[in-house]
């Protein structure tokens, strides 16, 4: 915990002389926040939800969530022996001392204690935390525990002093944003043309003074504002504020509308790039998969069609393992197999299939190295050389370089696409009377030597290195391949 400044400290007591004096939808602010701070508490026979005290029948098990027929908010379901349980929440109020912003945080506190069977709550909001925005200033007050294992907010002890905030850790500032006093607050500011009314009401709680930071790195997120996609404005850094709808959003104009309609997510909208139809189920099945599936899908998509992958998957019960689905039309591409075919494109058993594949362009690659090499050997083999002692030649095959490899234990194998395609060449150092035994691996790039390795990766010998660089000047570089 730090010291405040002087020039902060006043502001803070600006603010201190005004805290009884909240914005005049305050309290419904609060109370409709509230309104989630409520359980649908299941007895036998009937239950009854804690907001309206409506009783009503409902099947579904402790834990899962209902929606209330009578005041039609959702809540969660708990025993009628429930005893007690905790809902907290942060509020975040905007104000205005001279030039600077200040967030100002509030944490609700409702407590269920259900001794006196009455199905109540007890609540409670109290000022725990501001911070100057684009100053990086932090303070809190006394309410903040001091202990540096977590963050605590009492709602008993007094405000007292505020503090500054100086832990390496959030003290979480996620929470509901008061909108009403917005303009006001925004007036001659950089944000005086920022309407987050709407955004803050779908959106509902988030990091607001992180979010407004980041909307002076990008003007997208009051493009996007504008355009009413506010789950988009919470990516605004994956956009950019120019070029035509399809340049910025990957999509064409047409599908504004719908995304308009739904308000897609950022994930969302990778998964419509797919799919490209105005289907809310099928951008909805596809988004159940990570956003680190997209570039795999997107493959699948290039080989098959995204909507043969749904019903793939729909056929196995969701249960299709999308990267080996990957792999195998990969493979399957590669052997040449028709994929409008059903037999190729729907594998009954798609691990064996897979496996199966696998083997066969394993071998058949391997084949298609092995003719490459054969045909760099026509040229390299210009480059032997041998003196009364050491010997050098070209490998002449993948087995060659798996054979070096294990002699060696290096991992020249690894080589066998670049040498095969020309990035690199190896070649084989050896005694004149022992050709078929390990001596040195060498690497050459441009005829001039930029490996040269022992047994495990250690130096050659000075005879060894002297042998080479006469190989290098004689031979090489009087050679262009």
């Amino acid at each position: 915990m730090g010291y405040i400044k002087k020039e902060f400290r006043k502001k803070l007591e600006i603010i201190d002389s005004r805290v009884n004096e909240f914005p005049e939808n305050w309290k419904n602010f609060v109370q409709e926040i509230r309104k989630n701070h409520n359980l649908i508490i299941k007895r036998k026979g009937k239950s009854i939800c804690t907001n309206c005290k409506h009783e009503f029948i409902t099947n579904k098990k402790v834990n899962k969530y209902q929606k209330c027929p009578n005041c039609k908010n959702t809540y969660l379901i708990k025993s009628a022996h429930l005893k007690k349980f905790w809902f907290r929440d942060n509020l975040i109020l905007l104000d205005k001392v001279e030039k600077d912003i200040v967030f100002r945080y509030f944490q609700m506190w409702s407590a269920y204690d259900n001794r006196s069977m009455n199905y109540e709550f007890i609540d409670s909001v109290v000022e725990f935390a501001r911070i100057f925005h684009k100053r990086d200033i932090e303070v809190v007050n006394d309410r903040v525990s001091r202990c540096q294992c977590h963050i605590y907010v009492s709602h008993l002890i007094n405000p007292g002093k505020w503090r500054e905030y100086t832990r390496n850790y959030s003290f979480g500032k996620s929470g509901y944003l008061y909108t009403g006093n917005l303009k006001e607050i925004f007036k001659d500011t950089d944000y005086k043309y920022l309407d987050l009314r709407d955004f803050a009401k779908r959106v509902g709680t988030m990091d607001y003074e992180r979010l407004l930071r980041c909307k002076s790195h990008y003007p997208s997120f009051e493009m996007l504002i504008k355009l009413k996609l506010y789950k988009l404005a919470l990516y605004a850094d994956r956009f950019g504020n120019y070029g035509n709808f399809n340049k910025i959003f990957g999509v064409s104009k047409e599908f504004y509308p719908f995304m308009k309609r739904y308000d897609i997510t950022y994930s969302q909208l990778q998964m419509l790039r797919l799919l490209k139809q105005k289907d809310m189920h099928k951008v909805r099945y596809l988004d159940n998969f990570d956003e680190y599936s997209f570039d795999t899908l997107k493959k699948i998509s290039d080989y098959i069609g995204i909507d043969n992958f749904i019903k793939y998957q729909k056929m196995h019960k969701g249960k299709v393992n999308i990267h080996i689905y990957k792999d195998y039309l990969e493979f399957a591409s590669q052997m040449g197999f028709d994929l409008k075919n059903k037999r190729y494109k729907f594998p009954d058993d798609l691990n064996k299939r897979h496996n199966e594949l696998e083997k066969s362009v394993e071998i058949r690659n391997r084949e298609l190295l092995n003719e490459a090499i054969a045909k760099r050997l026509e040229l390299l083999n210009k480059n032997s050389y041998k003196d009364k002692k050491f010997i050098i030649f070209a490998a002449k095959s993948i087995e060659d370089l798996e054979d070096e490899s294990m002699q060696q234990g290096n991992c020249v194998r690894t080589y066998a696409k670049d040498y095969a395609f020309g990035k690199s060449d190896i070649y084989f150092m050896r005694l004149i009377n022992a050709k078929d035994k390990s001596l040195v691996t060498v690497e050459v790039k441009d005829n001039v030597v930029i490996q040269s390795k022992t047994k495990y990766n250690r130096e050659p010998e000075k005879k060894q290195l002297k042998f080479l660089e006469k190989w290098q000047k004689n031979i090489l570089q009087k050679c262009y391949i």
